[in-house]
């Protein structure tokens, strides 16, 4: 008596769109085992779709018992699956496990004969061409739908209501969150403080949601797509100022841990650079000291290169932070006037190179085309998408620099003032507060100041 495993799986759209059912599957197998006179056992997977192997837990728990069973058992071959190489590799595991397949509404597909196996392939890979058309439609219509500045699913961003199918400012959310971020600043990118005001206004969120909040380019009109480094303009509404946006995120990018212990917080770090390997350079803290000791250094400088005994950097010297403040203070004025004097001519940003963007809506217009063609759209339609998608692509065609200027107004404004006495009244907090407002970047090598960036 041969013994074999039935193998049943419907996904939920399959379900509600042709009324595929799991019983109906289990009633044929069933009948088909005892006219044969089989022994059998089930393994169903209920609510997932065919396209991968790595959630079906009954799939998966079925194959590693291969090597009991004689044959394996399904309706049809798409219920197994639609992906060429998962059915391949499922075909060898049964091979090497002296196991046949066979789908019993379908006489071609039985992989205990050389044209069996043939067909089985074929119709594998015909199924995953479908899949992969079906992928292809959809993305279609997605972009289509964000051209228009329509939503592609109704979840709804905070800060923002949907409105006919369209982001649209939420008034109070959107106050809220300029709040949230002014509130960052005003902490000097503290994030302790700036949670707890954060779960006194933002009910119900946590501490991960209050750096997707403090991190998300939506709100100057950047939407980013899920999973991929891809933003769309004019595509959301914008709620706050690049300028308001920046600032927090050169915060977060300089935060550190603040500690009530004041001996604990250093005044640069987060803008201290290495010269050489241009790596930012670590805080070392000597607690042992009764006076604040806190020194900078290379991280790289202690590390190897993978397969040798060559350091990854050669600046080995730590820096005291006393000896980085003292320079500053008494450089400031000299340093950020050469700063000043050397990057205030109009320079251009260099043009992106758009080759590729500009090759994915020229097949947009094509498939478009074919639209219109197969009379799938009208032409109103077609018209509008034609007209938005040749928009996109005079704008990505354009490769004339723009021009840009720095605004220096607030350096100017500190080196004009007398900053050196209330600088030294200033408690570290304070200190820390002054520097990360118009010094961007330090850079030291062997003990000494080589390069001072402003912002």
């Amino acid at each position: 008596m041969k013994y074999v495993a039935c193998y049943c799986r419907v996904s939920t759209e399959e379900q509600k769109k042709f009324g595929f059912s799991i019983q109906a599957q289990k009633d044929a197998l069933e009948k088909y085992c005892k006219e044969n006179n089989y022994k059998y056992e089930f393994y169903i997977d209920e609510g997932i779709s065919a396209s991968s192997m790595k959630k079906r837990k009954a799939l998966n728990e079925m194959l590693s018992k291969a090597n009991v069973f004689d044959m394996i058992l399904f309706t049809k071959l798409d219920r197994l699956s639609r992906n060429v190489l998962d059915a391949n590799n499922i075909n060898k595991l049964l091979i090497d496990n002296k196991c046949t397949m066979k789908a019993i509404d379908e006489d071609d597909i039985d992989t205990s004969t050389a044209d069996g196996t043939f067909i089985f392939n074929l119709k594998v890979s015909l199924a995953q061409r479908e899949i992969g058309k079906t992928s292809e439609r959809i993305r279609f219509v997605f972009q289509n739908k964000r051209e228009k500045g329509e939503v592609t699913s109704g979840t709804k961003k905070y800060g923002y209501n949907i409105v006919n199918r369209k982001f649209e400012i939420n008034p109070s959310e959107a106050e809220n969150i300029v709040n949230l971020y002014k509130y960052f600043i005003h902490a000097n990118g503290n994030v302790q403080e700036t949670y707890k005001y954060f779960i006194e206004h933002f009910e119900g969120k946590g501490q991960d949601t209050l750096y997707n909040y403090l991190r998300d380019t939506a709100y100057i009109g950047k939407y980013k797509l899920y999973r991929k480094n891809i933003y769309l303009d004019n595509y959301i509404p914008r709620i706050m100022s690049d300028e308001l946006f920046n600032n927090v995120q050169r915060l977060l990018s300089k935060k550190e841990k603040i500690s009530k212990n004041t001996k604990s917080i250093s005044i640069f770090s987060g803008i201290i650079y290495c010269n050489i390997c241009k790596n930012r350079m670590c805080k070392k803290q000597d607690n042992r000291c009764k006076k604040r000791l806190i020194r900078y250094c290379c991280d790289n400088a202690s590390r190897r290169k993978i397969g040798s005994m060559q350091y990854k950097c050669n600046n080995h010297k730590l820096v005291r932070e006393e000896y980085i403040e003292e320079f500053l203070l008494s450089n400031l004025k000299e340093l950020a006037k050469r700063y000043i004097d050397e990057n205030s001519i109009m320079k251009t940003i260099p043009v992106e190179d758009n080759s590729k963007k500009i090759k994915e809506i020229e097949s947009k217009l094509n498939k478009l085309k074919d639209l219109y063609l197969d009379d799938l759209i009208n032409k109103e339609t077609y018209k509008k998408d034609y007209n938005s998608l040749s928009k996109i692509l005079d704008k990505l065609k354009d490769k004339n620099p723009t021009p840009v200027k720095k605004d220096f107004s607030k350096l100017q404004k500190t080196i004009n003032s007398n900053f050196l006495d209330k600088y030294l009244s200033l408690s570290i907090e304070e200190k820390r507060t002054f520097w990360i407002n118009i010094v961007d970047k330090i850079y030291l090598e062997n003990g000494e100041i080589k390069e001072v960036t402003f912002l």
